[in-house]
């Protein structure tokens, strides 16, 4: 087995304990939001990654009960409009938004590998 999985097989470790011990615990929405705060904070990602990941589990929050009922993308949207027609919108206007910038960083990155493979010593 590599390091790189051993590391990755360590750190799942670690951090399915972590969640036993936060499992354990009764939190109110207060003490989630300084936890997620303190996380993000240790996790270096900066401002615009911030947000997204937050955009990315509100949209992901907001549709799994309908999601996992088995249904389609459309029609867990759909029941989510049923059941929340606000929340609904703002799943509509974040989505694009958060694909928008996913696509644009998939394409920088595509740009820079091009670049690099161009510049790269040839034999």
């Amino acid at each position: 087995m590599s390091a790189h999985r051993i590391a990755a097989r360590h750190s799942t470790l670690a951090f399915d304990a972590a969640l036993r011990s936060l499992a354990a615990r009764a939190w109110s929405p207060e003490d989630v939001r300084e936890l997620l705060g303190r996380l993000l904070d240790a996790t270096g990602l900066d401002y615009d990654q911030r947000v997204e990941v937050l955009g990315g589990a509100l949209v992901a929050e907001s549709v799994r009960p309908y999601w996992l009922s088995g249904n389609s993308a459309g029609a867990a949207h759909d029941l989510l409009r049923r059941h929340d027609d606000e929340l609904a919108d703002v799943v509509e206007t974040l989505s694009p938004v958060l694909l928008a910038r996913a696509e644009a960083r998939d394409e920088a990155r595509k740009a820079i590998d091009l670049l690099e493979a161009l510049l790269a010593p040839r034999p």
